[in-house]
Order: structure tokens, then sequence, then C-alpha cells
């Protein structure tokens, strides 16, 4: 019986391992390490076969710096603030009466990258409707992460918003994101009712949105 829960238990680490990335932007491993060259190999052999889906000409994506954070009871939203337009705007009220699906990413995570074709078709069937999603990457080159982000949401036509956790105190605020992709699934009152670690695949996020409705 021992024997069982032992090899259970290392088939379900072995499968976080390769389905997530460390979000610890000090101690990763860098983009050269085997994992991400493997990865990198893949993803540029289906790019060559097909054009990038979503990809925009001249696409201007919702990507922002977040400029404070507000700190949060456990199980509840963490309300931030960005400037868009010239003015402020907090998360709170952005996502107020909504079902939000809040992804934890970053543009040098192999598995981030896959699942974001699938985050792109979510929202563009729930456009409009009592559903949002909202992207909060977590970058390694701060630096130029507005660019690489916009770069990368440019390409691939992500339209939701995203918001830049330039000194992780958004990640934090949610009590520490250890591995991403990380994505919480939040109801319409501010409550985490879900989390889900690792890379998914479209069908994972309807599911899990449907949940949060009942």
């Amino acid at each position: 019986m021992m024997l069982k829960k032992t090899i259970s238990l290392l088939a379900m680490m072995l499968i976080v391992s390769f389905s997530a990335c460390s979000s610890d932007v000090k101690e990763q491993q860098k983009p050269e390490d085997n994992y991400t060259e493997i990865s990198e190999l893949v993803e540029q052999t289906q790019n060559n076969s097909e054009e990038p889906r979503g990809q925009k000409s001249g696409f201007n994506p919702p990507v922002f710096f977040a400029t404070s954070v507000s700190p949060a009871k456990p199980g509840n939203i963490v309300d931030f603030v960005w400037k868009q337009d010239g003015k402020e705007i907090k998360f709170s009220d952005y996502v107020k009466g909504k079902i939000v699906l809040l992804n934890f990413w970053g543009t040098w995570c192999p598995p981030c990258r896959r699942e974001i074709p699938d985050l792109i078709e979510v929202h563009e069937e729930s456009e409009g409707k009592d559903f949002l999603v909202v992207g909060i990457t977590l970058e390694r080159d701060i630096e130029n992460a507005e660019r690489n982000v916009k770069d990368f949401a440019s390409q691939k036509g992500i339209k939701y918003l995203n918001i830049i956790d330039k000194d992780g105190s958004i990640a934090k605020a949610y009590g520490g994101i250890n591995a991403v992709p990380t994505t919480f699934i939040i109801d319409k009152r501010g409550k985490i009712v879900e989390t889900l670690i690792g890379a998914r695949m479209k069908q994972d996020f309807l599911d899990a949105i449907n949940r949060a409705r009942k």
C-alpha cells in the first residue's frame, strides 16, 4: 500500500515539473538549459509549420505596470492599480461583477507560452460576457519587461489585459507563486474558488469557469 502511494506521489511530481516553471527569477535555470532547449525546439517546429494563431500587424496590446498593490485576506482578490490613458484604474473596479481567470505567467516560460493560444480562445469566446481573462507577468528581465511582453502579446494577438508585476508584490499578496503558470479562478464576489498549477488546456479552463458560475 505504501509503495503504491509513493509511486503515485512521484508520478504527480513529475507531471507538475514538466507542466510548470519555477517562478523564482533569481534561482531559475537560464534559457539555455536542456529543458528549455527541447521545449524551444518543439515550439520552433510548430511555428515553422504554420503561422502563429492570432498574429496581428500593428496591434498595440494592453500591457501595463502595476503602480500599487493592496493587501488582501487569504482567499480573496488582491487589488492593485495601473495607469492607462493617463487614468488610474483599480483592478477591483475593472473586474467588478465578473468571473476572472487570473493567469500568472512569464514570456520566458515554455509551459506558459504553450497555453497562451487556449487562453486567447477562452477570452475571445467569452468577450462581452460575465467573464474576463487577465494576465500577471513575472518577468526575469525587468528592464526590458514591457517591450518583451508587448512584443510577445502583439505577435500572438493577446487582447486581454496583462499587468507586469515588476517587484513581485502582486504574487506575494496572493501568498507567493512557486511555479508558473499558476491560474486563479475568482468568482463574482471576489473569492478565489480554484487554483490551477501548471499548464492547462482550453477545456480545463472552461470547466473551471463553469464551476465558478454555480
